[in-house]
């Protein structure tokens, strides 16, 4: 297993849409395990393959306390089945900004596992939640594109204003 490094905005690849898994072979077995390392070594739930520069349909999500059950979803598909609500997100190719947007709470999955067998799971809360954020990434979408108009030229402003501090260029 290794840890592999992660995108950010605005790297271009984090705006490509994913490409279907259609071997399910060791490379795919080694990529999830290195995702979910990668996962667990930051404070985030969720990881998709895109971030890590690898697009294709995969992504990784582990919401337990003791952060030792993860999750793995091969070409999610998803109905949503809950009520629409406002969330506080945050993304791992974002760091340091947050924003609300409108999720649903419950949603029906239906994917595949590492050896290519379809399951369907039930999600509720923050678990439909976070399967939605990370299929966002295989769709080529970043959580800030669902904020509002004005909650975007915040988060940009901020944005520039700690690659200022830090000396980076925005």
């Amino acid at each position: 297993m290794a840890c592999l490094t992660i995108l950010e905005e605005p790297d271009p690849r984090l705006r490509a849409v994913a490409e279907p898994v259609e071997r399910f072979d060791g490379e795919l077995a080694t990529l999830a395990s290195d995702l979910i390392e990668t996962l667990h070594s930051t404070p985030g739930i969720g990881l998709s393959a895109p971030q890590v520069g690898r697009s294709i349909q995969l992504l990784v999500m582990d919401l337990s306390e003791e952060r030792n059950t993860p999750e793995i979803y091969i070409n999610p598909q998803v109905q949503l089945t809950g009520q629409r609500c406002m969330v506080e997100e945050s993304c791992l190719s974002l760091p340091g900004l947050e924003g609300v947007v409108p999720r649903v709470t419950a949603v029906r999955v239906r994917a595949q596992d590492l050896a290519g067998n379809v399951f369907e799971r039930e999600l509720e809360g923050m678990h439909a939640v976070c399967l939605q954020h990370e299929m966002d990434h295989l769709a080529g979408r970043l959580f800030i594109d669902r904020v509002s108009l004005l909650h975007r030229l915040y988060m940009r402003g901020t944005a520039a204003l700690r690659a200022a501090k830090q000396g980076k260029a925005a």
